[in-house]
């Protein structure tokens, strides 16, 4: 999945502006005011990832290679003479993932999309030292004056900042094969863009939604400052959801692009008929202004801006090498080892809100 973008969500807002007007049409003018509060919405969001993009588009970036990670891995296919023992490349960054030969087993790629995608990536030297926007304390306020020769304190306001560390982590897999298997270019391809890549991805997804690791990543759920919210809402999750929108808006001041929920709620929510037997969300994968992103790993719901947070990449992406594990050696057979190093810098805890499936199926006493 892309990262989000303005045509997308432009693209979306016309198909919710078409649909409004077919109610408009058909007489349905309830149904027509729940597609305006949607693009009312949209349209909130829309402003926010436009001056967003005009940010990222003046920042530099590294150029994408034109070819397939395996070929940058493996080299030109016309001149491969197959892998020896010791062999190592890092490759800087992954591209997008080479046409699958369905003649070899390959592992499938994940139907759903995830939170990582959605969060942009740039590269770093190591663990990042940053500053992590806290908590402000006071408000402007009236001052008082001067009252028998004595003058009124002024209200203080104290906009805090905290050190914080986004620390690398390794995350690594490998596969055993033998060593014919190191001559054959469409099997290598396979394994590497396929095995290895996909469970190393889905791996690394985990990590930054649920990572727990005090010496390497923590996933933005249990990143202090992020707004737990756990408001009994009876399953009513796409109330919920509006509801988390509101709080991250006016708790951080940011503008909420993304909701990533589980595909399990995900399908109560499609599924949830209103009184009058409608379905509530009219087949959006937008839900009030926000890309939806369905991802296993995500164990509940979590409302965010996607631009409050970033991925690093650690010594540019991801490194193959091939060799022994154990005692491969006296069996004829080696093991493609496949690797990146990360880290998550959330800059904006209170620009996430995250519940858990638990909390929001409870009902009020």
């Amino acid at each position: 999945m892309a990262i989000l973008n303005s045509k997308q969500l432009w693209q979306e807002r016309s198909r919710l502006s078409e649909a409004q007007r077919k109610l408009v049409d058909d007489g349905k003018a309830d149904e027509a005011l729940v597609v305006e509060g949607q693009i009312k919405q949209l349209d909130i969001t829309i402003e926010h990832v436009i001056d967003e993009e005009d940010r990222l588009r003046s920042a530099p970036a590294p150029a994408q290679p034109e070819e397939s990670f395996s070929a940058r891995v493996l080299g030109p296919r016309d001149e491969f003479r197959g892998l020896s023992v010791g062999f190592k490349n890092a490759v800087v960054t992954v591209g997008s993932p080479a046409e699958i030969d369905l003649d070899i087993p390959a592992k499938s790629p994940s139907l759903l999309d995830n939170f990582a995608s959605t969060i942009a990536e740039t590269p770093a030297m190591g663990s990042v030292s940053f500053k992590q926007r806290s908590a402000q304390a006071g408000t402007p306020d009236t001052w008082a004056g001067v009252t028998a020769g004595t003058s009124a304190t002024v209200a203080q306001v104290i906009y805090s900042y905290k050190d914080a560390v986004a620390n690398k982590e390794t995350i690594a897999g490998y596969v055993p094969v033998s060593k014919d298997s190191l001559a054959d270019y469409d099997e290598l391809a396979s394994i590497i863009e396929n095995d290895l890549l996909i469970d190393l991805g889905d791996n690394t997804d985990a990590r930054y939604l649920t990572g727990s690791n005090s010496t390497g990543i923590i996933g933005v759920t249990n990143t202090t400052g992020i707004i737990a919210y756990a408001d009994a809402s009876a399953g009513k999750y796409f109330d919920a959801i509006r509801r988390m929108r509101t709080k991250v808006m006016t708790t951080s001041r940011r503008i909420p692009t993304h909701v990533c929920i589980n595909p399990l709620i995900k399908q109560e929510i499609d599924l949830y008929k209103t009184e009058t037997g409608l379905y509530q969300t009219l087949g959006s994968d937008v839900y009030w202004g926000m890309k939806v992103v369905e991802d296993t790993n995500c164990p509940g719901i979590l409302v965010y801006d996607a631009f409050a947070a970033r991925r690093r990449a650690i010594h540019g992406g991801t490194t193959v090498e091939v060799g022994y594990y154990n005692d491969q050696f006296i069996k004829n057979e080696l093991s493609i080892l496949a690797e990146h190093t990360k880290a998550l810098q959330v800059v904006y805890p209170d620009a996430f809100a995250y519940a858990t499936k638990t909390d929001l199926d409870k009902t009020t006493a």
